[in-house]
């Protein structure tokens, strides 16, 4: 079996590096202005309102209206510890409100 000369390897793995280098400046550009639930058939993917959402169609399919006008990028600067500890926060208020509802009860029927 012959030797892979180590100059070849480096210039392949240059040129897939640059490849790469590329396709991810492109993604990070198109992530700060496309609607992040807007398929590629401009159908509106998000399982809650969005005032982007046009009226269904007759299949009752959601069109995205985004007009690519909108900057996400501070979507994704965020902390994702603040969805965390914002779920964890509403559980605990739920069940804050649990507990408060059957002790008023409680006094009701007493």
């Amino acid at each position: 079996m012959a030797k892979i000369d180590p100059k070849d390897i480096q210039e392949r793995m240059d040129r897939i590096s640059e490849i790469f280098t590329d396709m991810v400046s492109h993604a990070e550009t198109v992530s700060k202005t496309r609607c992040p639930y807007r398929d590629r058939k401009d159908r509106c993917t998000a399982e809650f309102r969005c005032r982007n959402q046009q009226k269904p169609d007759a299949d009752g399919v959601l069109a995205c209206g985004h007009d690519g006008k909108f900057d996400y990028s501070s979507a994704w600067e965020s902390n994702p510890l603040a969805h965390a500890r914002a779920k964890k926060k509403v559980s605990q208020i739920r069940a804050d409100a649990v507990r408060r509802r059957a002790e008023s009860r409680r006094k009701k029927t007493d």
